[in-house]
Order: structure tokens, then sequence, then C-alpha cells
């Protein structure tokens, strides 16, 4: 079938309610967005930051601090980047605050200073789509704060916002984002199951649309009637195999990060040590003692009891933020059901080490370790497309192995 170009008009706006009450902790947030990784941006922007003067300290911060990006991954990308000495923005001042914005106001920072933590995209759904990122203290203080759940506002976008996204309708797939997204949301806020076992049931019904099935509308009709369906049940607790093969997965994940955040530099090692592992160690070859992380376990289920909805508004967050699941083909539509799973099963393991050994086990900790694993995997997509290959290529990007993940 020839894939003929077709136009959709983008004239609403999607997002969580909670989208309207974000604002920035300036001052008062631990783990400041302008330190720990690489701040980019393109040539409007390096060219106007090249353009402010200021006080003296102002020019001696711009002077040293914004650089040409002449080679590497980025360089044909991005055009100019701030110099991150140890991790920090040279504008960050020792009050947490920026030394750009308190001399010439918001409008002066580059584009993704301004936006972080929020994203948005004209999508094939007829929604402009607004996010937020869980990487960020404030956003994870609103999901926290939301015991019912996210819902979704969906207004009329301002007709000077409109505009055409044009989408090829050689396949059908496409055209049902929107209906199939909603699906997996619903069935994400479908409490009468454990968060793993929803997980589960919509891997099983996108499986069905991976594997080929052309009949989208058939499909949402049985999709409907999944949960009431299945048992979810056949998705028994881990034993010692899976939860060792659940830890092998999430401790290698771990091992192969990197952070420069002077606040968040340290979890790495934190994390490693409660599991009684050293970093240089290969998660290849390496034995890893179960014990210390049921510990941990059990102690994030007693710390955190009728908290469990946080985890939910967290991996819902993640999926909307992403625009999952991928319906440009089968093949994308599984692979970003597999990363899916990925990604939960390492904030789940996280969220559990925020009560390890020695970790003073509240809200602050927990926090600090899903904002790592959020900076690390949700803001590195190359991250997530290595993680997810590996899966295919190891044969294990099965809905059977991602039982594993999910019961970790």
């Amino acid at each position: 079938m020839s894939e003929t170009p077709r136009q959709i008009l983008v004239d609403k706006d999607l997002r969580p309610a909670c989208y309207d009450d974000f604002h920035c902790l300036a001052e008062n947030c631990r783990y400041s967005c302008c330190k720990g990784w690489r701040i980019a941006f393109d040539k409007k922007d390096y060219l106007s930051l090249k353009r402010q003067k200021g006080s003296a300290e102002l020019d001696a911060r711009m002077e040293n601090g914004v650089r040409r990006i002449r080679k590497g991954p980025l360089a044909e990308s991005f055009y100019g980047e701030f110099h991150m000495e140890r991790g920090v923005c040279p504008l960050l001042r020792e009050d947490g605050l920026c030394q750009l914005q308190m001399e010439k106001g918001h409008a002066a920072l580059p584009s993704v200073c301004r936006v972080y933590p929020r994203t948005e995209a004209h999508m094939p759904s007829g929604c402009l789509e607004r996010s937020l990122s869980p990487s960020c203290e404030a956003v994870l203080a609103l999901l926290w704060d939301l015991p019912e759940g996210i819902e979704f506002r969906l207004d009329p976008l301002p007709e000077k916002e409109r505009k055409n996204v044009t989408i090829t309708a050689g396949s059908p797939m496409p055209l049902w984002f929107s209906a199939v997204r909603d699906w997996c949301i619903d069935l994400l806020q479908n409490r009468k199951y454990s968060l793993s076992q929803r997980i589960w049931l919509m891997g099983l019904g996108l499986k069905e649309l991976a594997d080929g099935k052309t009949d989208i509308r058939r499909w949402m009709e049985r999709a409907a009637l999944l949960p009431v369906s299945v048992d979810p049940s056949v998705l028994r607790p881990a034993g010692d195999s899976e939860t060792a093969m659940f830890l092998s997965s999430c401790v290698r994940i771990l091992l192969g990060i990197q952070n420069s955040d002077p606040v968040l530099l340290p979890v790495r090692t934190q994390v490693l040590d409660a599991l009684e592992l050293k970093p240089h160690e290969d998660a290849g070859t390496l034995t890893i003692p179960l014990n210390p992380y049921r510990r941990a376990s059990a102690r994030f289920s007693e710390q955190f009891r009728g908290r469990e909805y946080f985890m939910e508004n967290l991996m819902v967050s993640v999926f909307f933020h992403l625009r999952m699941p991928r319906m440009t083909s089968v093949e994308e539509l599984w692979r970003s059901y597999v990363n899916f799973c990925n990604l939960y099963a390492f904030f789940r393991f996280m969220s559990v080490m925020s009560c390890r050994e020695g970790a003073s086990a509240d809200r602050e900790e927990l926090f600090r370790l899903m904002v790592f694993a959020s900076r690390t995997l949700i803001h590195d997509s190359q991250r997530q497309s290595r993680l997810r290959d590996e899966l295919f290529q190891s044969g294990s990007a099965t809905l059977a192995h991602m039982a594993i993940l999910l019961c970790g």
C-alpha cells in the first residue's frame, strides 16, 4: 500500500491537570536543573547569550561559561552549551539563583532553561500535548499530592497556536494513537490490580497489535474487556531466580550511570554499597545477594504504606511524557512497551533502595533517588534505546521476560 500523506489539525490542548500548578522551587530546590547534566542550545540562543551584557560579574560568567559545540554527538543538533565546571552551570550563584535571570529576566534565558521541566508537542491525536518531566523535585511533589490519581485537561487551543501535522496513511496505526494511548493510561490507573499487573495486562493487549493485528477497531473492542477477561494473578510473585534476574538487570543499568551533580553523585555508590557490591564490578558476572534488597523492599512497603498511588502517578506521567506507546509501526509499538517495562523496573528498584539500610527511608530520600533515575534515563534517549535493544539482541524482549522485570 502506498503511503499517502494526511493532514491532522491540532486544535486542542491536552495536559495533566497538575501541569497548571507547577512552579519552580528556585533557591529552595535541592536538585537544581543547573547541575549534573549537559545544557545545550541552538544557534539563536547561543548568539542571544553572547550578546548579553550586564554587571561585571555577569559578563565574567558569560565570557567563560558559554561555548560552541564543534564536535561530538550533539554537534549537528545543538550549536552551543554552558561550560559545566564540576557539573555546575557557570551562571548559577551560591544562593541557587541564576545570575542571568536575576539581571536580565526570564526571557533572556535559552529555551531549554525557560521550558524545563515542561515539554510540548503537536501530536496526531489532534492535540498540543504538554507534560512535565519527573526529573524535577517540584514535579514529584505534585505527583505525591494526587492520591486520587492524575487527571487530564482538554481545552480548545487558541487559533494562533493551531497547526497541521502530517502523517502517512499507509498504516492505520498513527490514526489510532490517541485511542490506544487512552486505553493504556486507563489501565495504568485501574486500581483493581497492582501496578505490575496493570503493566503486564497492557503488554498482553499491545502484543496483539505488535503481532500484526490490522483491524484496530476490533482490537479496541477486545482490549476494553481484557481487564475483566484475563486473570492477572498468573503474574506470580518473584522467586529467587526471578529476583536475581531483576536485580542483575537493574544493577547493570546502575553500573553504567555517571552523574556529575554534587548532590546526586553519591547515589550510585550508596546503592551499590547497600547491595554489598562495588562500582567496578562486572554486572555480567557478579552475584548479587538477595537479602539486602528484600530487607529494603519490606521496609519500603511499611514506610510508604498507603502511598502506592505515587508510583502509579509517576509511571502515568512517564508514559504520557514520552508520548507512549509509539505507533509509527508494529515494531516501534513493542519496542516502546519493552522500554516502558525497563523504566518501570529501574524506578521500582531505586524506590525500594531509598529504604536501604542506613538510609532515611523518607519522602526526601525517595525523591532524591527518583530524580537520579529520571535524569539518567528519561533524559537520555540513547541510553533508553541501548538498554531496550540489548533485550531484543539477547532474545529477552518477550512478555515472559517483561513479567520478570515487572515482578522484581
